[in-house]
């Protein structure tokens, strides 16, 4: 009995231990005039890997009369050898994203209010930050 209980934790407890934080960034549009940026899960598959999180879309451009606009997303990404499919849903829209893999992608975003909008960015492993004890210098 003990031998099942502690199979089915170890099965249950596998795709998270298998999840990674990864930073995503790139630019959207057809000037580049808006910034994505964001954290990313990555769980491995038998077909590539899935990445999902929360993304920042910050407008860049220069015509930005009010100041700078910011807006909250999150990505949901498949990615085989050759293709990444995903969508990006925000508060006012839900966009498809469709790229071609390779050292960073490059594709289309469509949207309600905009189809074939291209979209640039790239996926790498975060670093995880170094504690303020092994900053201080050695004594």
């Amino acid at each position: 009995m003990r031998l099942i209980a502690a199979t089915i934790l170890i099965c249950v407890g596998a795709p998270a231990a298998l999840a990674q934080s990864y930073s995503a960034s790139g630019q959207i549009g057809y000037l580049g005039e808006w910034e994505i940026k964001g954290s990313l899960a990555r769980i491995t598959t038998r077909s590539g890997a899935d990445y999902s999180g929360p993304v920042t879309l910050r407008h860049v451009g220069l015509c930005s009369a009010n100041g700078i606009e910011e807006k909250p997303g999150v990505v949901q990404l498949k990615v085989s050898p050759s293709r990444l499919e995903g969508t990006l849903a925000m508060d006012d829209d839900n966009c498809k994203i469709v790229a071609s893999a390779a050292s960073s992608y490059s594709g289309l975003l469509s949207c309600r209010n905009g189809q074939g909008v291209p979209i640039h960015f790239s996926i790498g492993e975060i670093v995880p930050a170094a504690k303020d004890s092994d900053r201080s210098p050695a004594k």
